[in-house]
């Protein structure tokens, strides 16, 4: 909800808003992978935000290079690609109504949009078009660990 400048001391020139996280087990976020590497769902995150102002086609063009070893063309066609249809896991949690599933198909003008006009499903079909689907074995305990410092930098001094 949003919170007016009234109630800071001194008050800002903005408004504020307060937002609630809810986290999600490893299950459940594998899910919603749906066989995306969290390593590479970082590497897309990083390449599209670091200048936000570019369009997705533009801030991606070095990442899709590196993906296709080099070969200009490979990557030109991989960033003008058309969506992949959704995995059967996705679609199958539409069904039940989640919200991140829901919201999760890439647009056919994916490329043309700027980051901050994507959902974060958006961004696990995005990693998925670029890095290729991965098969996702759900009863497999040698699956990749999702690690613990995915998504923030690491301190000074720790590992």
């Amino acid at each position: 909800f949003k919170i007016p400048p009234t109630v800071f001391y001194p008050q800002p020139k903005v408004n504020s808003a307060l937002v609630g996280l809810r986290f999600i087990g490893p299950a459940a976020l594998r899910q919603r992978f749906a066989g995306v590497r969290p390593a590479d769902l970082r590497r897309v995150l990083t390449s599209t935000f670091q200048q936000r102002r570019k369009t997705v086609r533009n801030s991606l063009k070095k990442l899709a290079i590196e993906v296709c070893k080099g070969n200009k063309e490979a990557a030109k066609d991989l960033i003008g690609a058309e969506p992949l249809p959704l995995p059967k896991q996705v679609l199958d949690a539409r069904e039940l109504g989640d919200c991140f599933a829901l919201s999760q198909e890439l647009p056919m003008d994916w490329a043309s949009k700027r980051p901050e006009e994507l959902t974060p499903g958006q961004f696990v079909e995005l990693t998925r078009l670029i890095f290729g689907p991965k098969e996702l074995n759900s009863g497999d305990e040698n699956q990749e660990p999702l690690g613990k410092k995915v998504w923030r930098k690491l301190k000074h001094g720790s590992d």
